[in-house]
Parts: C-alpha cells; sequence; structure tokens
C-alpha cells in the first residue's frame, strides 16, 4: 500500500465550495526566501541555491523548461514556494485528468523573474471511509492503492461527503518563482511585462506525476525547504 500525498497537517484550508463538499482545495505551503545561487549545472538542469541562514536548496528544472530568464553563479535571488492540494468528484464519462507543467518568463520592476509550475493529477476509485480516525483509502487508475490520513478540515469535510464507489481527482500544485534582484535592465521589447509574471493560480482541484517532475515546486523536481512536498525534498543543511 503505497503512502499518499493527501497525508498532510498543520496547513492552512482554502474555504469549500458551497456544492455540498463535491470539492476541496487546500494550500499547503507558501514561502518564501532568499538566496544566492551557488552553481548551475546546464548539464543536469539543476540549480544549487543558497539561503541567508545556510540551508542549500537543489531546483531540478527538467529538459522540458525553457521559457526562463538565465541564471548565473552569484546571482541573488528572491524565491516563492507555492504547493496546494485538490480534490473533486469526477464527472461521469469524463476524460482522465492529465499532469501539466506550465513555465513562464517576465520582469518585477526591471528584474527577469521566471515561474514553473507543476499540476499532478490523477483519478481514483474509494475503496474506504473511516470518519473516526480521517482515513480514506482508493486505487488510482494505474491499480496501485493508497492510504490517506486527511489531518486538514476541508478534507476531511469532503472525506464526509463521499461513499465507497466513488471516483475522484486529485491534484497537487507545485510551483516555484523567482526573482533575479541584481539585474535590473529589462530589455525595451518587454517593458510591457516590466509588471511581472503572476504565478499559476491556486487550483480548485489537484495533481499526478508529471512528465518533468517537480521538487521545491515543480516539475523538474526542485528540492525545497522542509515544509511541504510533491513532491518536495527538504534542503541540505
Amino acid at each position: 500500500m503505497a503512502a499518499c500525498a493527501l497525508t498532510v497537517g498543520g496547513v492552512v484550508a482554502a474555504g469549500l465550495p458551497s456544492t455540498a463538499h463535491a470539492q476541496a482545495s487546500v494550500l499547503l505551503k507558501n514561502q518564501t526566501a532568499k538566496a544566492v545561487v551557488e552553481t548551475v549545472d546546464h548539464e543536469a538542469r539543476e540549480l544549487l541555491l543558497r539561503e541567508a541562514n545556510g540551508h542549500l536548496i537543489t531546483i531540478e528544472y527538467g529538459a522540458s523548461v525553457r521559457d526562463l530568464p538565465h541564471v548565473n553563479a552569484g546571482d541573488k535571488l528572491s524565491i516563492r514556494f507555492v504547493e496546494t492540494l485538490g480534490a473533486d468528484i469526477a464527472a461521469p464519462g469524463s476524460p482522465l485528468p492529465e499532469s501539466t507543467l506550465t513555465t513562464a518568463k517576465g520582469y518585477v520592476h526591471g528584474h527577469p523573474r521566471g515561474v514553473i509550475a507543476a499540476f499532478r493529477r490523477e483519478r481514483a476509485t474509494v475503496q474506504s471511509i473511516d470518519l473516526p480516525t480521517h482515513t480514506l483509502s482508493f486505487v488510482t487508475t494505474d491499480g496501485e492503492s493508497h492510504v490517506a490520513v486527511l489531518r486538514i478540515k476541508a478534507m476531511q469535510e469532503f472525506m464526509a461527503s463521499l461513499k465507497v464507489g466513488d471516483v475522484i481527482d486529485i491534484t497537487r500544485m507545485e510551483s516555484i518563482s523567482y526573482v533575479i534582484l541584481n539585474d535590473t535592465t529589462a530589455p525595451a521589447a518587454d517593458a510591457a511585462s516590466a509588471a511581472g509574471v503572476t504565478a499559476p493560480a491556486v487550483p480548485a482541484a489537484l495533481s499526478a506525476p508529471v512528465n518533468a517532475p517537480v521538487s521545491a515546486p515543480v516539475s523538474a523536481p526542485v528540492s525545497t525547504p522542509a515544509a511541504p512536498s510533491a513532491p518536495v525534498a527538504a534542503p541540505a543543511q
């Protein structure tokens, strides 16, 4: 039995829609940090960052990530990590959800900015529900069984609206956005984008493996400071 990413606690829950708890979405992580680029490995497509407290963060951005500002060793960055989790009842006959990866670039007050966001989506069938222990078991379309302990009120209420046999779509969104603080010369051709790039909105539903995995938010795995997952790796001390 695989432990499911739904097993979370101590996070902020977003409000539920009014449709009889047929849908739920929660914010697992919203964290900012300042860091300096230690190394850039173009072959492995990884960035090694050092936070002001000395923690190291590895960001694996993957071959599919192309639309980002160029980053060099020594660059000073302002970073934001966001992770959300959502679930809703799948509409009968609806196509299977697909995992996606989104990237963007632009400028914020003349500083280059990049955003990577991974949406990991999967469909599952409810096998058992234990309300007293807030435990939900389900099997995904790949045949793998999962057990999730739901520690967030919004998810517990969503589970209470389910019954065995229900089909649900689960989405985990992980994103990382960064601003290169030491560069303030936005090309004239990009002046229109000087207002900056907005990170993907928090979805009302959820996510599953993306071809370009994510760690510390997104797609190509990104390792981030201990807080959330999606998978997010805790930074090295």
